[in-house]
């Protein structure tokens, strides 16, 4: 019998590392099947534990199956019954010969066997329980912290011993990373490998402007306000679109929160990237007015078969409607997936551009 004390270091093993004691007495019983067979005289036979949970005890007994013809596809443990009648003089084919295992006769070598199966086994499940860690998390955010940053890579510790090596091209545009900094990043894929879970990781992706407003806003957690469109330039504007679902709820204001707690909260998540709340519409011309916020428009004429829209905006509103270097048209455009035009008043006056006045902005 194998002491009251192992199976207690065991239970210590699990609760230490998570992981599940079942789990790790079926690694003491592979090892200690290896180590049987350096024994002397071997054990030959299939190594198997009777664990008694309430007791804290294990016994290991070997099986011998005796049969009429050995198997090489079998059962470890397959006997003849010739060889069988040695051992158990009224032996049968079909029996199972039942001896425990005598631990007395136990030396180094077998020691070194099981201690090294052992503790290769007990890798193996940590390396699993990463990967199914991880692998939950996809499409989630969690903290990691700088721990390098060279060759075009920036390294990151993301728990459970592990670390992921973030392409700085998958990080915002101007963020600085220092070692020791922690930054919220968000998991795109987990692989499984040889050493472990393989897990890629983003600041960049704009699904993670998503997951921090589901996370910092209730109403949209609990199905009260719905994200309709996201549109990102990572580290400079985001531009995203909610719908209330709830009559009493303002979805533009419950996001941006009072005097701004919510909206500054993603924003410092994101290195203070700036972001657009706007309210979606169900008709194009007022969903596409309300995109290019900050700016105020005027009149919006649409090409329903070219999905394109004509924007009509003062003179004094056009480069609010542009933006820097396009930015704001272009990620209004994207998010609303509408073609944008934007044209001065007094320009489409000019040209005689016939418009109405349909959109407060």
């Amino acid at each position: 019998m194998i002491s009251k004390n192992f199976f207690e270091s065991l239970q210590l093993i699990a609760e230490e590392r998570k992981l599940d004691i079942e789990d790790i007495l079926k690694k003491v019983e592979i090892a200690l099947g290896v180590a049987c067979r350096h024994v002397n005289p071997p054990y030959t036979g299939d190594i198997k534990l009777e664990v008694n949970f309430e007791q804290k005890k294990i016994r290991a007994f070997e099986y011998k199956y005796v049969v009429d013809q050995i198997d090489p596809n079998g059962p470890r443990g397959q006997i003849l019954l010739e060889e069988a009648q040695k051992i158990k003089d009224r032996a049968k084919v079909g029996q199972i010969i039942k001896t425990e295992i005598d631990f007395s006769i136990f030396k180094r070598k077998p020691a070194q066997y099981f201690k090294q199966i052992f503790n290769n086994g007990l890798k193996e499940l940590e390396r699993e329980r990463a990967y199914q860690y991880f692998k939950e998390r996809v499409g989630d955010i969690i903290t990691a912290k700088v721990v390098s940053v060279n060759d075009g890579f920036i390294t990151f510790n993301i728990g459970l011993g592990y670390e992921s090596h973030m392409p700085i091209k998958e990080g915002l545009e101007g963020e600085e990373y220092n070692i020791g900094d922690e930054k919220k990043v968000y998991i795109t894929k987990v692989e499984k490998t040889g050493k472990g879970p393989k897990v890629f990781i983003s600041r960049a992706n704009k699904e993670i402007v998503k997951r921090l407003f589901e996370i910092t806003i209730p109403e949209i957690s609990n199905g009260d306000i719905e994200i309709m469109g996201i549109a990102r330039d990572p580290g400079s504007r985001t531009k995203i679109g909610v719908m209330s679902l709830n009559p009493n709820i303002d979805a533009k204001g419950a996001c941006v929160g009072a005097g701004g707690l919510r909206i500054k909260s993603i924003n410092a998540a994101l290195n203070d990237e700036k972001i657009d709340v706007f309210t979606w519409k169900e008709d194009p011309e007022e969903l596409i007015a309300e995109a290019l916020l900050p700016a105020r428009v005027l009149s919006v004429m649409l090409d329903q078969k070219e999905k394109k829209a004509t924007v009509i905006v003062d003179d004094d509103q056009y480069s609010l409607a542009i933006g820097r270097n396009g930015q704001n048209a272009r990620l209004a455009a994207y998010v609303t997936n509408w073609k944008i035009d934007i044209k001065k008043l007094s320009d489409a006056q000019e040209e005689g551009i016939e418009f109405e006045y349909n959109v407060t902005g």
